[in-house]
């Protein structure tokens, strides 16, 4: 339907006051969107993050089509191969360790139940407290647990108590570019672990039952923790019998160059949750643990009418793990990520207003500032995004300070659209670096 941009104003009066902008898209096809008007845009958001294995995927299309003429939901409590195939197949991309799944519909869902298993196991286990910690920047969703998990006080404005949580805290996060600790960039991820292990006597509520975070911070800014950062984390948790939830909503199934992105870092987590990419553009999130975490609820503890009923999800599912097999496209990532943050990195030595550049794979960040005191340039970020936008290619602002440009595209995009990518973006810097 192609509407005049008036008569989409009016539309959008019939939905709730919303951040969404111009163009209107009404197709897509790999790395690449269309508007109403068929003009073309490399898409370097994906979704954010949901188009991993590219728009419209022809496998992906063909998995629902197949699914949909089967069945489109498993009624009630009963059992579906697909859907306890799907994880297991989870599990093997997890290396085996984590081995039950719950599925979920979306990345916020999947942390709330992370959390709420991760409590009723400290429950079972003779826990003397209920203390959750999460980090400074992280973000979980938007829902009301999830918001409490959030560390950016901008999601949770003129919400009242809603987004609030008790026994949540947040420790420092690892943003080297931006130490909160105020040390030298070599020194502060080891030092932000150690503040983990002093809450444990100063701020957390009787015993902490859980740590929750990204492995890399997405909508935080694409804040990548130093090498030696989460192993100490880890190693502080297992001392203290707290329960470690990665959250791989974003970066989880290949988009980092690994299958997920704690496996960087050498972790072993009791909890991982996953959403976005696994539905290929069809809703689907949920959590994996071990196997005594997955048997902390009782039958009736946790249920969902759709996640693992929902069998065009599962189905679709099922079509993203053998794409992201045959394809190696978590190879494909760190191959063209590497030659994003090589392009964007050479932008940086030509634009001053590039303060960082950092990423792993296709999740990538750069950050921009006004001044060698690295104040941020929210204002620079959003016209740098318009600019990219009139350039032919999307591309978002994020981070605390809404001055991070974040690239994540499809898992799919060619050398040729990277290359192209970094052209617009270097066009767009020199349009706004007035």
């Amino acid at each position: 339907m192609d509407e005049p941009a008036s008569a989409r104003a009016k539309l959008n009066e019939f939905l709730v006051v919303n951040q969404n902008i111009e163009p209107c898209l009404a197709s897509g096809r790999g790395a690449e969107v269309r508007d109403e008007q068929g003009r073309a845009y490399i898409d370097l958001e994906a979704g954010p993050g949901v188009a991993s294995v590219g728009h419209c995927h022809p496998k992906v299309v063909q998995a629902i089509k197949d699914q949909a003429d089967r069945l489109l939901q498993v009624p009630g409590r009963y059992h579906s191969v697909r859907t306890m195939s799907l994880a297991q197949r989870i599990s093997d991309l997890a290396g085996g360790r984590l081995r039950r799944t719950f599925f979920a519909n979306s990345g916020a869902e999947s942390a709330d139940g992370a959390i709420k298993c991760s409590l009723k196991h400290a429950a079972n286990s003779g826990k003397k407290g209920f203390g959750i910690i999460a980090l400074e920047h992280g973000f979980h969703g938007r829902l009301s647990l999830p918001l409490a998990l959030t560390g950016i006080a901008k999601q949770k404005r003129g919400m009242g108590p809603y987004g609030t949580f008790p026994g949540v805290v947040h420790a420092p996060a690892p943003y080297c570019y931006r130490c909160p600790l105020k040390l030298d960039p070599g020194k502060c991820g080891t030092a932000c672990a150690d503040v983990v292990e002093d809450m444990l006597q100063t701020r957390v509520p009787g015993e902490a039952a859980v740590m929750i975070a990204e492995p890399i911070l997405g909508v935080g800014g694409v804040i990548v923790p130093p090498d030696d950062y989460w192993p100490k984390v880890q190693a502080i948790c297992k001392r203290h019998r707290i329960t470690l939830v990665m959250d791989e909503v974003f970066a989880g199934f290949g988009r980092t160059g690994y299958d997920f992105a704690h496996q960087h870092y050498g972790l072993e987590p009791d909890i991982v949750t996953f959403a976005k990419a696994i539905g290929g553009g069809v809703p689907l999130g949920g959590f994996i643990g071990t196997e005594e975490l997955g048997t902390a609820f009782e039958p009736g503890d946790h249920f969902t009418t759709y996640g693992a009923k929902n069998q065009i999800g599962i189905a679709a599912g099922h079509a993203v793990l053998d794409i992201l097999r045959d394809e190696a496209l978590k190879d494909r990532a760190r191959e063209q990520g590497a030659v994003f943050l090589e392009g964007l990195r050479s932008l940086q030595k030509r634009f001053p207003v590039v303060g960082d550049v950092r990423g792993r794979g296709l999740m990538i960040g750069f950050e921009l500032v006004r001044d060698p005191g690295r104040t941020p340039a929210p204002d620079l970020a959003k016209a740098l995004e318009r600019e990219v936008l009139k350039r032919g290619a999307l591309i978002s602002t994020t981070g605390a300070y809404g001055n991070v440009l974040r690239i994540t595209p499809p898992l799919v995009i060619e050398s040729g659209q990277v290359e192209r990518a970094i052209r617009i973006i270097g066009d767009a810097l020199a349009a706004v670096n007035v």
